[in-house]
């Protein structure tokens, strides 16, 4: 039977003065500690068990000394924890959690703590059980689990690649999309490296690298950054960063998140959108309005530096001829020639146009002589009056060079476009395959 606790004296003088047994202080602390406890010895039979491991039975410590663990658990329960009870039995310390029904008929977690009992020879006599009170911690854990594997889901199947690093930048953790985009190899060996370390030179650019800085020192708790890299297969890599730093209660950086998300799709949109609207579609030369902004830069960098800027205004000769008699697809394919024959007779820097129909315009800026601009006028005739094979067909066409030249020309856009235009006429009166220059009035 289990001894009756000590009468407890309230008065502090006498509390500290009495002088306790061995024997009382056990009794105390195995009938107030709140844990259940029991001592089972090897036939695995209880020979003490507190008053709160009887309470989970409803009875009395009496009633199960003596009693084996099959008596008071049932054979299929034994069955889950007996190689627990074996371990223990062998040497080992053990603890492992399980539910288990209240009597109030609740299912709680509890640790359960198995300790092996050693008798003064050192020999195991048996063993002693502990039930600790951790449901509500075991309940929290698994919520958390739950939430860090939903979250851990929804990184790795996000469209968006995920890096989480520390305050150093030194990676923590990212998903498979990140690997992919970024084009490392795999996930393993990456944690504890630099994302600096690991990220192309090209790819951390000062956009970036600002960016991360920022959120390191605190300027800004949250930021977004563009880079571009190219993997070793060639492909151009266009990435979009959205940055966020996460504090702790003084307010220091403790991790940085990017979530990276891959534009080069949207890139490459936007930049034939760019393209098919600054460039002729036939020709792949630049447009009207396309080379008017160029030519308005040009005068406007003559007018600070007294440079000059000559346009070659170019219309063909005969080729309306060409074009009613073989079709529009032949007389496509004669600008097209025309184009590139005409780009194989300007200096690297010289811009050329496709104003519409016809007619093309080319603009030097730079050495900008009367010998130059003689000399790529004539070459542009030339070139153009050379046959051109077309479907089989040999075709013929010619060119009128009109030249408008600033100073002493005036330095407006649509006026030095237009002398060039006459000037162009002018050649075509005279006969045709001619250069003419824009006179000053």
């Amino acid at each position: 039977m289990t001894p009756e606790a000590p009468e407890l004296s309230t008065h502090p003088e006498t509390a500290r003065q009495k002088v306790w047994s061995k024997a009382d202080l056990l009794d105390v602390i195995t009938r107030s500690a709140g844990a259940t406890m029991a001592v089972i010895d090897r036939s695995l039979s209880m020979i003490y068990v507190n008053d709160e491991y009887a309470r989970w039975f409803g009875t009395v410590p009496e009633e199960l000394v003596g009693k084996t663990l099959v008596e008071v658990y049932g054979e299929q329960d034994c069955a889950r924890f007996m190689p627990f009870v074996n371990r223990v039995l062998s040497g080992e310390r053990v603890q492992y959690q399980r539910m288990l029904r209240t009597p109030y008929g609740f299912d709680e977690w509890r640790t359960i703590c198995l300790t092996p009992w050693h008798n003064p020879q050192g020999a195991i006599d048996g063993f002693i059980t502990t039930a600790l009170d951790v449901h509500e911690l075991q309940v929290t854990m698994n919520a958390l689990r739950a939430a860090n594997q939903r979250l851990s889901s929804h990184m790795e199947n996000s469209p968006l690649a995920v890096v989480e690093m520390d305050h150093q930048l030194q990676l923590l953790h990212c998903s498979q999309r990140a690997v992919q985009l970024l084009g490392w190899l795999h996930v393993a060996g990456l944690e504890g490296r630099l994302l600096t370390d690991l990220l192309a030179p090209a790819s951390m650019d000062d956009s970036l690298q600002q960016a991360l800085q920022r959120l390191q020192s605190g300027q800004e708790s949250q930021n977004r950054a563009e880079t571009c890299f190219v993997r070793s297969d060639g492909t151009e890599v266009h990435c979009e960063w959205f940055n966020s730093a996460l504090t702790d209660a003084d307010g220091q950086v403790t991790s940085i998140m990017a979530l990276v998300q891959d534009v080069s799709a949207k890139i490459q949109i936007a930049r034939q959108q760019h393209y098919l609207a600054n460039h002729d579609s036939l020709t792949g030369l630049l447009n009207r309005a396309a080379f008017q902004g160029r030519l308005e830069q040009s005068l406007l960098h003559a007018r600070h530096t007294e440079g000059s800027v000559a346009l070659l205004f170019i219309d063909l000769d005969g080729f309306k001829h060409v074009n009613d008699a073989e079709g529009h697809r032949a007389g496509d394919e004669v600008l097209r020639i025309v184009a590139q024959r005409i780009a194989s007779t300007v200096r690297a820097g010289d811009t050329m146009a496709r104003l519409g129909g016809d007619e093309f315009l080319v603009m030097l800026d730079h050495e900008v002589t009367r010998e130059v601009t003689d000399t790529i006028g004539h070459r542009i005739i030339d070139a153009l009056q050379q046959g051109m094979t077309v479907d089989g067909r040999e075709l013929r066409i010619g060119a009128s060079v009109g030249v408008a030249v600033y100073p002493p020309l005036e330095g407006d856009i649509d006026a030095l476009m237009n002398r060039a235009d006459q000037a162009m006429y002018a050649a075509k009166r005279a006969g045709k395959g001619r250069l003419h220059y824009a006179q000053t009035a």
